[in-house]
């Protein structure tokens, strides 16, 4: 998928939501609605078949003891953005390069710890160039089966590309990044 920069906005730029992406916007307000008066959804409240065209760009992440996360479910968009599929395997093992694997971390950890929604946007640098490659937007959006006890996060990201040869490698290439977005939600 290609896209630009026209949807964010500029320094001193109102915005009235942070999300700008028609399909993260659909799917923070699904998310929302299935609150229904709680802090964040149960898993069961989550059913597949309501939103079978955001699919390909949801992840499911179990949030495990000591602060660690596994991929449970990835999506086909997101498997192949990332270049592989690493549904099964631990974040801390496949995200690329110790800046970016701390930086998603701590996403996930303020979410979780929040029990809050996050929406977070980020921009991949060329090495050679410093000039953008690569355009994420991201939103993690907590999961409690007791109501209070996040034990997964359903995120969905999705990807725009400058330079499409950087395709299929976000897990593959660890490249220089810029958080160009950053709400709790």
């Amino acid at each position: 998928m290609s896209g630009d920069f026209a949807d964010v906005p500029t320094a001193g730029e109102p915005a009235s939501s942070p999300i700008a992406d028609p399909r993260l916007c659909q799917v923070h307000d699904y998310w929302r609605g299935k609150v229904a008066g709680r802090t964040m959804p149960r898993r069961a409240d989550i059913d597949p078949t309501e939103i079978p065209k955001l699919l390909p760009d949801v992840m499911l992440v179990d949030v495990l003891p000591h602060g660690r996360y596994r991929y449970r479910l990835i999506g086909t968009e997101n498997a192949q953005a990332h270049g592989m599929n690493a549904t099964g395997r631990y974040l801390d093992e496949v995200l690329p390069g110790p800046e970016y694997k701390a930086h998603v971390i701590a996403l996930y950890d303020e979410s979780v710890g929040a029990r809050r929604a996050l929406y977070s946007e980020c921009l991949f640098m060329a090495p050679e160039r410093r000039a953008p490659e690569r355009h994420t937007k991201v939103l993690f959006m907590p999961r409690a089966e007791d109501g209070e006890t996040v034990n997964m996060v359903f995120v969905m990201q999705v990807f725009f590309y400058i330079d499409e040869a950087t395709r299929e490698r976000h897990f593959i290439d660890a490249r220089p990044y810029k958080e160009i977005a950053h709400v709790l939600l």
